[in-house]
């Protein structure tokens, strides 16, 4: 998982920093990432930091790489075909796309 990715009520899909500016806004504490967007400089650097922290999040927070962890919650049976999928080796069909559940809010609306 390179990075949070999230899609707007209106179809922007929005992935890294803006997804945690768009959700602190929606729980009226987008005050806390008002300094991405007030000074442009600033924003970048807390992408670079995000992109580095994304790439090693779970080095940093689990001690092992996301890999890592798949394989050992294979070895202890915990996973299903989901996770597997996340790296291409198994694909469960019960799973619908994020883009398939999209289309469906669209058809909804109408």
């Amino acid at each position: 998982m390179k990075s949070f990715h999230a899609v707007t009520s209106d179809g922007r899909v929005l992935h890294g920093v803006p997804v945690f500016r768009e959700a602190y806004e929606l729980v009226e504490l987008g005050w806390l990432w008002n300094w991405t967007v007030d000074a442009p400089w600033m924003g970048k650097v807390a992408n670079v930091f995000y992109d580095l922290f994304a790439r090693y999040r779970t080095d940093i927070t689990r001690g092992s790489p996301v890999l890592e962890l798949i394989r050992q919650y294979e070895e202890e049976g915990r996973t299903e075909a989901v996770l597997s999928f996340s790296v291409g080796e198994k694909k469960d069909v019960s799973c619908r796309s994020c883009e398939e559940k999209f289309a469906d809010t669209l058809t909804n609306k109408s």
